[in-house]
């Protein structure tokens, strides 16, 4: 189960987003502040019926784990999981330091709804920035980051959706969409015939 989805479906449809964290303290003090759109995968492992049960009220996610590197590790997880059941789904990045809970204890909550609004990017743009810190100038560590990204394109089931983030990687990694669709068509192909 969800922590706090009772609470939280209504302000999820309303809203029509869904704030994933991992905690439970993250929950409630993201709710004492307003902000009631929210649950917590409980910890690191969020699951497919999760996923599904969120997307009976919206098909965007937003989210929000913590900034140490679990957190960040937790987000790359989270993601194809996400795109897989077919939502929309940005991620917020904290402060290294800093969980949601901290984060807003620490700050008006002006100044946290400005900043989840400021600093909400795609998966794409997420993925690119935490993976190209370590690529550096490497050809071959930049290729495996387009391989990566790839990978999370390729699990996405709306064939529109997938076209758009393909555009997207393109433009951003600075590599032909030709290049991007062979290899998508590769993991599907591979993916039909394990089954």
């Amino acid at each position: 189960e969800l922590y706090g989805f009772y609470q939280a479906k209504q302000a999820i449809k309303r809203e029509d987003c869904c704030y994933l964290v991992e905690g439970q303290l993250d929950v409630i003090q993201l709710v004492q502040s307003g902000i009631e759109n929210v649950v917590a995968s409980g910890g690191t492992a969020l699951t497919y019926p999760q996923v599904r049960l969120i997307h009976r009220f919206t098909e965007n996610v937003t989210i929000l784990y913590d900034g140490d590197s679990a957190g960040i590790k937790a987000s790359l997880r989270g993601i194809d999981m996400i795109l897989a059941e077919g939502l929309s789904v940005r991620v917020i990045s904290l402060p290294e330091n800093d969980d949601p809970d901290s984060f807003i204890k620490n700050n008006r909550i002006s100044d946290v709804i400005d900043y989840f609004d400021n600093n909400q990017v795609d998966f794409i743009t997420f993925k690119a920035n935490l993976l190209l810190k370590d690529a550096g100038n490497d050809p071959i560590k930049k290729a495996d980051v387009v391989k990566n990204i790839v990978s999370s394109i390729a699990v996405i089931p709306d064939a529109i959706y997938r076209s758009t983030y393909i555009k997207e990687c393109a433009s951003l990694l600075e590599v032909s969409e030709q290049s991007i669709i062979y290899t998508i068509n590769n993991i599907i192909s591979k993916e039909v015939l394990k089954t």
